[in-house]
């Protein structure tokens, strides 16, 4: 298959997915360029749609449609789960296969290295920090990390054309260690202030270009001045107006400064940033908005979302499905909880607030229209059979790598793993089979052999490069991607590159191979440090607060010296028997303790930069050594 008939609009494409930020704490303004913060500035040089209607409650449901243009019962990555991740289609082309296709290199950076947010079909690098959510505020300089940096470097070295995603989590992070289950909307502005700042620096760091295209957007909206999760366990998995409404924006040549305020639905990104970007059509479920950002023209649509139960009772949560569907018709708004008879309401949003009065006694034709609309989708979604709208599938697409596994002793979690991770440019190749898995035959990208012998099984596979996977266990989402940096790195050598659980060549290297070993080095990952109780040490603890004597208890009073404050009405004063210093009388005495943080992160991030700043280096982060330890070394 030869690079795709397209037009390539700019030299390259660059996306920053803010997670959590929504669109209604954005002022866009004439003077928005000199006053705003970072986000607003860079808003007003483009059109920005503000009203986004996404089609998912979490990041990874809602990211997965907005790259295939399809609804979570039609891709199947439903529910909120790793596992619900791995039921997305693997035939259907993404946002990231198309750019692939059409010629650009594709990279994808995530601040977290937790559950897949975009699928990973079509991308050929990918990194992270390496650290999971709710850690970016005491692990890193604000998500900047070694990994980030190199990430960076490598995207710069490549001049055009390139495709790259970044997500960022910080403002996620900020309101989840900072302000908990109740997102306050003070505290929610002053965190996007600080993420607007971070994200400035970041910018500037890409080599971004006048010739390319920048996209700015959100995958969901948020649930402000409540505690969401008891509002979750006390009405259900509701549809809140403001946590469906995220943004999406594109700043580039011939892109008008304009704001669009009409409703669109998060499946309409595909189709028209591909529109924009490579002059190319999309086929889904989304609408081109091409006609809306040039002249205006608006077409009215009716909108569906879907959600999978997590605050619920556990009796009433699904995981690996959706079961509280929600319909926008204009002003109508009508939400249907599947496995919770109370959750059924018809909305005027128009006349009444979000949930205030329920209208589905006083409207039951409109009710009984809805309910008839959302079987029909429903069923549709389940007899749904993808197909190609580029005229041939993903079976057609020219293999670069072959990754070989034994069949007697991989484990299924390792298929698994390959599966959700690889795109097209993939074969997985299972040999000397004992017995039947249970692996979807049709897949295009499982391939059975009857071949019991692995060198008469390389004779078969069909990529450039042959990998022989060596281990049983599951795969870090970062194999392929590594391995992909190594074979461009030595692409004009005949090598072997040698990992810690496989070895890779070139097919027509097999008999001729000059046999030079690359081998992969340890520091390629991020490590992540163990920290542990050190019971030869005395401890200094920094945070007189709660945290602070969780930390004596968990510590042991016998090997804590002091507290140490920044609060100067606490200096002096003793607290559960030991004495609060200052910061001043801790820089005379540190050499002899280890430091132990105890505070919020948001304020732990603080005073992270306070012992830096003054030469103190010996301390650790006491949320961070309670996840590291299991439970029973904690006493």
């Amino acid at each position: 298959m030869d690079e795709l008939n397209c037009k390539k609009v700019y030299n390259n494409v660059f996306w920053f997915l803010i997670d959590g930020l929504s669109p209604d704490f954005l002022q866009i303004n004439e003077e928005t360029e000199k006053t705003g913060n970072y986000f607003e500035q860079l808003l007003s040089r483009g059109t920005i749609f503000n009203h986004v209607i996404t089609t998912g409650a979490s990041t990874h449901t809602s990211m997965h449609s907005i790259f295939s243009s399809l609804l979570p019962s039609f891709n199947g990555a439903t529910g909120w789960t790793i596992e619900a991740l791995r039921k997305f289609n693997q035939d259907i082309f993404t946002i990231t296969d198309l750019f692939q296709m059409a010629g650009y290199e594709t990279f994808r950076y995530d601040d977290a290295d937790g559950e897949r947010e975009v699928p990973m079909s079509g991308f050929k690098r990918w990194e992270s920090s390496g650290y999971g959510v709710g850690e970016f505020l005491f692990r890193t300089d604000w998500t900047k990390t070694d990994a980030r940096n190199r990430f960076i470097e490598e995207v710069n070295r490549y001049k055009k054309n390139k495709f790259v995603y970044h997500h960022i989590g910080l403002l996620h992070d900020l309101n989840g260690c900072g302000l908990g289950n109740f997102w306050d909307s003070e505290g929610y502005a002053r965190n996007i202030k600080l993420t607007a700042e971070e994200f400035k620096k970041l910018y500037y760091e890409y080599l971004i270009e006048e010739n390319d295209l920048v996209i700015l957007s959100s995958d969901h909206g948020v649930i402000l001045d409540k505690d969401y999760k008891q509002d979750g366990i006390e009405n259900g998995e509701r549809h809140y107006e403001q946590s469906a409404k995220a943004f999406f924006a594109l700043m580039g040549k011939d892109i008008a400064p304009q704001i669009l305020t009409q409703p669109i639905s998060a499946l309409d990104i595909a189709p028209t940033l591909l529109h924009i970007a490579l002059d190319m059509s999309m086929e889904g479920q989304g609408r081109d908005q091409f006609s809306y950002i040039k002249n205006g023209s608006y077409q009215k649509t009716v909108f569906y979302r879907e959600k999978g139960s997590y605050n619920v009772p556990p009796e009433l949560q699904n995981p690996l499905s959706s079961d509280v569907y929600y319909i926008r018709d204009d002003k109508w708004k009508y939400v249907f909880g599947e496995r919770d008879t109370k959750c059924e309401w018809l909305i005027d949003l128009e006349k009444d607030r979000d949930y205030e009065i329920n209208l589905k006694d006083k409207y039951p034709e409109l009710v009984q229209k809805y309910r008839k609309m959302l079987k029909e989708k429903l069923e549709e979604g389940k007899h749904f059979q993808y197909k190609s709208f580029l005229g041939f599938d993903k079976s057609s697409v020219k293999k670069m790598f072959s990754l070989i596994l034994q069949g007697d002793k991989i484990q299924r979690g390792t298929v698994e793993s390959l599966l959700d991770l690889a795109g097209p440019y993939y074969e997985i190749v299972l040999y000397d089979l004992k017995e039947e898995l249970e692996f979807d035959k049709n897949c295009y990208k499982i391939r059975l052999s009857k071949e019991r012998e692995r060198s008469q099984v390389e004779k078969e596979c069909d990529g450039e490069w042959l990998v022989v996977i060596r281990g049983t266990g599951e795969w870090s989402e970062h194999f392929l991607s590594d391995l992909y940096r190594y074979i461009q790195c030595h692409r004009n050598k005949n090598v072997i590159i040698t990992g810690r659980d496989y070895i890779a060549f070139r097919k027509e290297d097999r008999n001729r191979c000059d046999h030079i070993e690359l081998f992969e080095k340890d520091e390629v990952r991020t490590v992540i440090p163990s920290y542990k109780k050190d019971s030869k040490r005395k401890y200094i603890i920094f945070g007189s607060g709660n945290l602070g004597k969780e930390a004596l208890s968990y510590l042991g009073e016998e090997n804590v010296y002091c507290f140490v404050d920044n609060k100067e009405t606490l200096i002096g004063k003793k607290l559960y028997g030991k004495e609060i210093i200052s910061f001043a009388e801790l820089q005379k005495v540190f050499h002899n303790y280890t430091i132990v943080v105890a505070t919020k992160p948001l304020f732990a991030f603080e005073i992270k930069r306070q012992l830096d700043s003054n030469g103190i280096y010996k301390y650790q982060f006491f949320e961070i050594m309670k996840k590291d330890v299991p439970n029973h070394e904690i006493k």
